[in-house]
């Protein structure tokens, strides 16, 4: 049972270490990987990048769906491919997009369950990653990240619970948004992944990091002062004892505990 979270525009030319690593957690080329595209609005372009990333990494079975209605995640066809496939990873775009055409479905039922008993791989880049935790963050303002209400959240597919992905981390900017997210939610840990970077989620609850960026958790339990409760939608809210840890490839984090391991 492995998800791999990446923070978006993992290398697909060079060495490739992210996607390296999704196979190394399954059965490397000869893994039968299947890639999601349901988040992308431009499904043949996506295609064909996973197509060449795949084929470069010597992998014979690799399939492309784009599932994008409800119908077709409910299709035998598509469950068949599932039922098949080591590794799922799924591409950037809008989690919206990806969670509205699959969450509830008999494609994601079969994802869950087989991730859940140990026989599947999950991958997601961006989006995919976004989406993969039980809530998640589907946009807002960055110049509003700091107000009341101006970080939009929903429910995400619930793989990594007690926890919220954000991505394209250190290059957006985006440690307002997370810090907005666990004041909202203070129980739930933020885990920012940055460009070209994974955080591989092991069975024993800890994650590597993997790659050329850094992966960021903010920690909310011990906030000491946070006025978000008092400030109107729209006003910026005060916030003091997040602990934020942030780590580079090679390191762990013990999800349990909140600590590197």
């Amino acid at each position: 049972m492995t998800l791999i979270a990446i923070g978006g525009a993992e290398d697909k030319e060079g060495s490739m270490t992210v996607h390296r690593r999704v196979l190394a957690e399954s059965r490397g080329a000869e893994s039968r990987v299947c890639v999601i595209t349901s988040a992308t609005a431009e499904p043949e372009a996506a295609k064909k990048r996973y197509e060449d990333v795949y084929a470069k990494l010597g992998v014979a079975d690799c399939t492309v769906l784009h599932i994008d209605s409800r119908a077709m995640a409910n299709d035998d066809a598509v469950a068949a491919v599932l039922q098949n496939a080591d590794v799922v990873f799924f591409s950037g775009g809008d989690q919206m997009r990806l969670t509205q055409a699959m969450a509830g479905t008999r494609a994601f039922d079969i994802v869950a369950n087989k991730y859940a008993a140990g026989t599947l791989v999950i991958a997601g880049t961006s989006a995919g990653a976004a989406a993969a935790s039980a809530l998640m963050i589907c946009g807002g303002d960055p110049d509003k990240a700091m107000q009341k209400g101006e970080v939009q959240m929903t429910a995400g597919f619930g793989l990594l619970q007690g926890a919220v992905i954000d991505t394209h981390f250190s290059e957006r900017n985006r440690l307002p948004r997370l810090f907005n997210a666990v004041a909202s939610h203070p129980a739930t840990l933020g885990i920012g992944v940055d460009e070209d970077t994974a955080a591989v989620l092991r069975k024993d609850g800890v994650m590597d990091i993997v790659g050329s960026g850094t992966v960021t958790f903010v920690d909310g339990r011990q906030l000491h002062r946070c006025n978000m409760a008092d400030v109107e939608r729209g006003e910026v809210f005060e916030a003091e004892g997040f602990h934020v840890t942030r780590l580079s490839a090679g390191g762990r984090y013990d999800l349990k505990s909140r600590k590197p391991s």
